[in-house]
């Protein structure tokens, strides 16, 4: 039995080698058959194509803009520059009438600060002396020879009268005018004899 086996073995083995030549054979002519210049021209036709496919493909495409998207953009930068511009009117008016109000409480405090410092009247004094003898006039005619005089906010009453009962009642009617702090009542009587002098 080990001479059969043996004999069915190598050939076995002669059948399998002889099946490999024939398939070497055969390989090496159909390597002879290929033309290797032809698939490496192929191959870089291959790849060019495909680099052109796949940059055409990965590169964002360009957009072609449409006029009305070019006039609408103009439209819309044309109402925010006229926006702009009105703000920027109302605004600067705002500005310059705030500016001219300052300007004139400023030179009404300046003028009445030199009157004050000149000796002359403020505003505020020549409005309370009016008020002062209106109020006075309304309880009929002031007395003769009565000088009424504003400083600050007090009235002064000067002079001589013949009757110091209506300098009186003019006096509480001051007393009953806005702004008036105090009246001091320096009159004297007309009828009182002033003492003379002796030298």
């Amino acid at each position: 039995m080990g001479n059969a086996s043996r004999w069915r073995a190598e050939r076995a083995l002669d059948t399998a080698i002889g099946a490999l030549d024939s398939a070497r054979g055969t390989l090496v002519q159909r390597l002879d058959e290929l033309d290797i210049e032809a698939m490496r021209r192929r191959g870089i036709r291959f790849a060019g194509s495909l680099r052109t496919d796949l940059t055409r493909r990965l590169q964002p495409r360009r957009r072609r803009v449409s006029p009305w998207g070019v006039a609408g953009i103009a439209g819309v930068v044309l109402l925010g520059a006229a926006a702009v511009g009105i703000g920027f009117v109302v605004y600067d008016r705002e500005r310059r009438e705030g500016a001219r109000r300052r300007l004139n409480d400023v030179q009404s405090r300046a003028r009445e600060r030199y009157a004050e410092l000149t000796g002359g009247r403020t505003r505020a004094e020549a409005d309370l002396e009016e008020r002062v003898r209106q109020a006075v006039a309304n309880g009929g005619a002031a007395p003769q020879d009565l000088d009424i005089v504003v400083e600050g906010r007090t009235v002064y009453l000067r002079g001589k009268v013949a009757d110091p009962a209506a300098v009186d009642a003019a006096a509480e009617r001051i007393h009953g005018v806005p702004g008036v702090v105090a009246v001091v009542n320096l009159t004297t009587s007309a009828r009182e004899q002033t003492p003379t002098s002796s030298r």
